[in-house]
């Protein structure tokens, strides 16, 4: 099987803690994930709320300088796709994408958007909880600033992908209003379905649909089910039945958010994934469908709109 992730923290913990990408103690490692056929793993750096200007851009630049150092000595193994014609063409069982969580690694400064395209930067998250430069996360109903919607255009006319994961419901709106590609909820779930903040409204998840933008169901116990405890497969299946039932089959895609926070034992190590992948077909879905959720949707927006 296959699979494209569109985010996990690794590169916080491993980072943090001096850890290989091959390790025991995480949930991702690259010897996990070279037991399937081709996994697409986007590599979040996160940048945390209390962290802005110089701080922001040092603690970016040290977590780059880790990710790159690593995709080095893994080559044998793993390649850095930098855009989606790199991606296309790449042959290793596991292709890394890099990504920010977290628009202050701009620092308030434009001219970054191009700067860290440049260094390979395929997707980026505007906020992540709090407050930024560029607007609002999901801890107040706050809008975009005139930067963030500025920022939005420039990563547009970059070939860098909008992430909405995070953004206040007031952020969503401005980010529609200013966007004319497509826009990704990296790992987000329904929040029909769990009555999570972080999680995407019934008509947000239909501008993803009409934008042909992507949708990647999030592993996190808390965002799964009202009832963390309850989290497992057969919850995170109701987000997958909910989202198609609004028209959300070339959308849905997978964002664990791996190693950035709890989730449940059924999928506790990224292996699991493929029984997740097994769950599903036993639920009667067609494989061509499990395919596009685990793969195909993902592999073909970033192909097409990362330059």
């Amino acid at each position: 099987m296959k699979a494209f992730d569109m985010h996990c923290d690794t590169l916080l913990g491993g980072n943090r803690n001096h850890w290989d990408l091959v390790n025991d103690q995480m949930h991702i490692s690259l010897d996990k994930l070279g037991a399937f056929e081709h996994y697409v793993q986007c590599f979040a750096i996160f940048i945390p709320d209390q962290f802005r200007g110089q701080d922001a851009i040092d603690f970016y630049d040290r977590t780059f300088a880790y990710y790159k150092a690593q995709t080095e000595k893994y080559a044998d193994r793993m390649e850095w796709a930098h855009n989606g014609k790199e991606l296309a063409q790449a042959k290793k069982p596991i292709t890394g994408i890099l990504t920010i969580e977290g628009g202050c690694a701009l620092a308030g400064d434009i001219s970054r958007v191009k700067l860290l395209k440049e260094q390979g930067v395929a997707m980026m998250t505007l906020t992540w909880n709090g407050p930024n430069e560029l607007g609002c996360g999901t801890s107040k109903n706050e809008g975009l600033t005139d930067f963030g919607k500025a920022a939005i255009k420039e990563m547009e006319k970059v070939g860098m992908l909008v992430d909405l994961s995070h953004i206040s419901d007031a952020g969503f709106d401005d980010a529609c209003s200013v966007a004319t590609k497509p826009l990704i909820a990296s790992h987000s779930n329904s929040r029909a379905v769990c009555g999570h903040i972080r999680n995407v409204t019934d008509e947000q998840f239909k501008e993803y649909v009409k934008r042909g933008g992507l949708v990647g169901l999030n592993y996190s116990k808390d965002f799964i089910c009202d009832d963390p405890e309850k989290a497992d497969f057969d919850w995170l299946y109701r987000h997958i039945e909910h989202f198609l039932s609004l028209g959300g089959e070339k959308v849905v895609a997978l964002g664990s958010d791996f190693d950035g926070t709890h989730v449940p034992e059924c999928l506790s190590s990224v292996e699991k994934n493929a029984d997740f992948y097994e769950y599903l077909l036993k639920k009667n879905l067609n494989e061509d469908l499990v395919r596009d959720i685990f793969f195909e949707n993902a592999n073909r927006v970033f192909q097409e709109y990362v330059l």
